[in-house]
């Protein structure tokens, strides 16, 4: 019962079925050999928060803010199923506290990935979404129980200004390789610059949902980064392995 977030790792028991119970993980110190529920790579952190957590809001505080989270996702999902469709649907076509968009139509529709649609919503002032988990090609949306309304209206107004975007791609107005979705997000320095080469605005790059209170503009440090050159190629921080095996020494 952390509150949402927190990234990981992760602490405290998970259940399962007695079938599974002969493969749950032993521990490396714990010498009964018996099989254990936990490993000691977690963030005890997270105990103490849960706890405070839950006295704070109590019965009726927790269950407020449950049926708050699940109202908010729902009301995300209804408000951006005509541009985006919803896997895992219960009856009714309501959800849970998080919604799974399948973006994958803007990547068989205009050739725009979900990687596109993340970095493109930095323009809009959000960070991305759960990106393809637990289906890839999508993104998870867990609005929580802490979100005005007015943020969730600024999140869908933003989803659908990007579908948006990507039909002009689809059209032919902009072509694949050169608009707002696979070049972002913009930063300062190249909104700024004395040559602008793009068949877009300025305006459309940096500011794409017409914001009046140009004081909130969030600026990103850095544009589109090679996220494979990245993923293949550590660049570590910490001294050379040579000095870990000298100290061994």
């Amino acid at each position: 019962c952390i509150p949402h977030g927190g990234g990981g790792p992760g602490v405290g028991p998970i259940g399962v079925k007695a079938h599974l119970k002969p493969y749950l993980p032993g521990h490396v110190s714990e010498g009964s050999g018996h099989a254990v529920s936990a490993a000691p790579f977690g963030s005890a952190s997270i105990l103490p928060i849960t706890w405070m957590y839950i006295r704070m809001m109590g019965a009726s505080g927790l269950k407020q803010a449950t049926e708050t989270a699940i109202i908010s996702a729902n009301y995300v999902a209804t408000r951006l199923a005509p541009h985006f469709p919803l896997l895992y649907k219960g009856r009714h076509d309501r959800i849970a506290h998080e919604c799974i968009l399948d973006t994958r139509v803007l990547k068989d529709s205009a050739g725009i990935s979900v990687d596109d649609i993340a970095k493109r919503l930095i323009d809009y002032g959000f960070h991305a979404p759960t990106m393809s988990f637990p289906v890839a090609g999508t993104l998870m949306v867990e609005p929580t129980e802490s979100e005005p309304k007015n943020e969730l209206d600024r999140f869908c107004e933003a989803m659908i200004a990007i579908s948006g975007e990507a039909a002009k791609v689809a059209k032919g107005e902009w072509p694949l390789a050169d608009n707002p979705l696979v070049n972002a997000p913009h930063t300062a320095a190249e909104a700024l610059a004395g040559q602008w080469t793009h068949p877009y605005s300025r305006l459309e790059a940096a500011y794409p949902a017409g914001d009046a209170d140009t004081s909130a503009k969030y600026w990103p440090p850095v544009s589109r980064i090679d996220n494979v050159a990245g993923d293949r190629n550590l660049v570590c921080s910490c001294p050379p392995l040579s000095e870990y095996l000298g100290a061994a020494e």
